[in-house]
């Protein structure tokens, strides 16, 4: 028993979801515990790599963890900490990778109502669902995979809505605890006044304040009603699923609004994504020139 707890704290545990789905702020949930670490997202093709064994990956991940925040995960471990994990969106495209950490580490997954989430990605620009077609598309993809991931091995998940765990957390994360087999930590519920593992930006300033329930229906205001429609049409079985009630009408949409929803994705989101990586590399260059 006592080497396989420790087998289990050499892994890391896993945050998965949808982006904008309440990825990072779960993150900054479970990282103001005083013996959890969870990294806020990396370089997931330099982890992953053509690794497939969790050994190499897991070493890989420790490895891009100190090269981008000098985070030493082996010392903060010696140090005291019981559990350390990744979250990131991306995830999801390496679930073949990540079914080999089965049954030895655990997943953590987040689902938030899609119509927030694409709402969000409009909203900030991410490339990924440039609008509510392609948006709703994306997120029912993403969570099916998810969710069949999940069903392969349900001891291992712990799955929750964004909309429950804002509705009331202490009661979220004190489940998560018990799931990971820790102790509660009353500190999980100031994170928002604990020092944070990453810089507050625009996209993620609402994880630096208290939850807020009027932010899991803002969709409501900004999105028409034929929006809505749309992305009821398009994940309308997985809003069905797990409970989120249809507000929109029974649509049909033409194949030349189809259409139009296609080429603008494929044309603006490939801008959006091209300046996001840009800023990205712009950043990380002078973040590196600061280290020397």
């Amino acid at each position: 028993m006592e080497n396989m707890q420790k087998h289990m704290k050499s892994l890391p545990i896993f945050v998965m979801g949808t982006q904008r789905s309440g990825t990072t702020l779960l993150t900054r949930i479970l990282s103001a515990h005083k013996k959890i670490f969870v990294q806020n997202e990396a370089e997931l093709p330099i982890i992953f790599n053509g690794e497939t064994e969790p050994s190499k990956v897991t070493s890989n991940i420790k490895a891009e963890i100190l090269r981008h925040d000098d985070i030493d995960i082996d010392k903060l471990l010696s140090d005291g900490y019981k559990i350390w994990g990744l979250k990131d969106p991306q995830l999801t495209e390496h679930i073949e990778v990540l079914k080999n950490f089965l049954p030895d580490t655990k997943f953590i997954i987040i689902l938030r109502d899609g119509r927030g989430v694409a709402n969000s990605y409009i909203e900030n620009k991410w490339g990924l669902g440039t609008n509510v077609y392609t948006g709703a598309q994306r997120w029912k993809r993403e969570v099916r995979q998810q969710i069949e991931f999940m069903n392969s091995m349900p001891e291992n998940f712990f799955f929750i809505k964004f909309e429950d765990m804002v509705g009331d957390l202490e009661s979220s994360m004190r489940n998560i605890c018990n799931f990971l087999n820790i102790d509660f930590d009353e500190e999980m519920l100031d994170y928002n006044n604990k020092e944070s593992f990453y810089e507050i930006k625009t996209e993620n300033r609402h994880t630096f304040k208290k939850p807020d329930m009027k932010l899991t229906k803002k969709w409501q205001q900004k999105l028409s009603k034929f929006e809505i429609s749309v992305i009821e049409n398009v994940a309308g079985d997985v809003l069905d699923e797990f409970g989120y009630e249809r507000l929109g009408n029974t649509i049909k949409l033409s194949k030349l609004r189809i259409f139009y929803y296609q080429i603008h994705q494929a044309i603006l989101g490939e801008i959006q994504l091209q300046y996001k990586w840009r800023r990205h590399r712009f950043f990380e260059f002078f973040k590196n020139l600061k280290r020397k």
